[in-house]
């Protein structure tokens, strides 16, 4: 599995040359990107270009975000949760590099079932592609309002403001009252 990840995540990558020229300055350094338990090493060969290799016990620099923090990358363009530690230009080149790469499966496909039909089929899939992710998001939504206003799971902003509000009502009624035995506790003491 290891093997064809890498074979994928390679021509890909070779796919997607133009990285090379602002790559080249990063010659021979290494990247870790880890999305949630998922960890992928990466260096920058002599040519410029992204390769996908085997661990590497200490990487020049890392990228690290949970799941969502991906999902709301590709959804929504949302850059949040990420962790970068090491070479923060390497980090930076390669993030914005990862986030234009794009798999030329038309290209892929020419070569097995001809020009015409790899482009209809690459038109099919943009589309599938493009509803899928508006029926994903609108169930997600969906899902949101329900959890927030049917089965109370997830509390609303507004809410959550409210309530710490009172915490801090209550927190600061007690301090008066502490306040108020201590000195009904000094004059009993007298």
């Amino acid at each position: 599995m290891e093997k064809l990840r890498k074979i994928i995540l390679n021509h890909v990558l070779f796919q997607n040359d133009w990285m090379s020229t602002r790559l080249k300055k990063f010659h021979n350094k290494t990247i870790l990107i880890k999305i949630s338990e998922l960890s992928m090493y990466f260096s920058v060969n002599k040519k410029g270009l992204l390769e996908y290799i085997g661990q590497v016990k200490n990487p020049d620099a890392s990228i690290s975000m949970p799941i969502k923090s991906l999902i709301n990358q590709i959804l929504h363009k949302e850059n949040k949760d990420i962790t970068i530690k090491g070479d923060i230009d390497l980090a930076r080149e390669v993030s914005e590099i990862l986030k234009k790469i794009k798999w030329d499966v038309e290209e892929d496909l020419s070569k097995i079932i001809g020009d015409v039909a790899a482009n209809r089929v690459g038109i099919l899939g943009e589309k599938v592609f493009n509803e899928s992710k508006k029926i994903t998001i609108s169930i997600a939504e969906a899902f949101k309002e329900y959890w927030e206003e049917e089965k109370p799971l997830i509390a609303k902003k507004n809410r959550v403001h409210q309530f710490l509000a009172e915490i801090d009502n209550i927190s600061e009624d007690v301090e008066r009252i502490e306040a108020k035995i201590n000195s009904l506790a000094l004059k009993i003491s007298k």
